[in-house]
């Protein structure tokens, strides 16, 4: 059986400087959400996180070692790809009829 070490994503965050990044879309996707619970905010942002840190595993594992430039480059370019998923899907975004 394969072992899991879980990442210590917000120091890794600090670490490439992505923190605030990562922060800033969590803040737009609560907002194209609407109105939720806190213990539904909490998930939506739970599940963010979850998704960068498989997301992060997934491109080491492809690589094989990673140096904080890459990772730093891997959590841009996820972050990039949920902002663009965000602005196709946000109200006024232009896609609808």
């Amino acid at each position: 059986m394969e072992s899991t070490i879980r990442l210590d994503l917000t120091r890794i965050l600090e670490a490439t400087g992505e923190l605030q990044h990562f922060l800033d879309l969590g803040a737009a996707s609560l907002r194209v959400a609407g109105p939720l619970s806190q213990e539904a905010s909490e998930a939506l942002i739970f599940a963010m996180a979850d998704e960068l840190e498989d997301h992060l595993r997934a491109m080491r594992a492809r690589q094989g070692t990673a140096t904080i430039h890459d990772i730093r480059i891997w959590t841009r370019d996820w972050i990039g790809e949920q902002e663009a998923a965000l602005l196709e899907t946000s109200p006024g975004s232009g896609d609808r009829g």
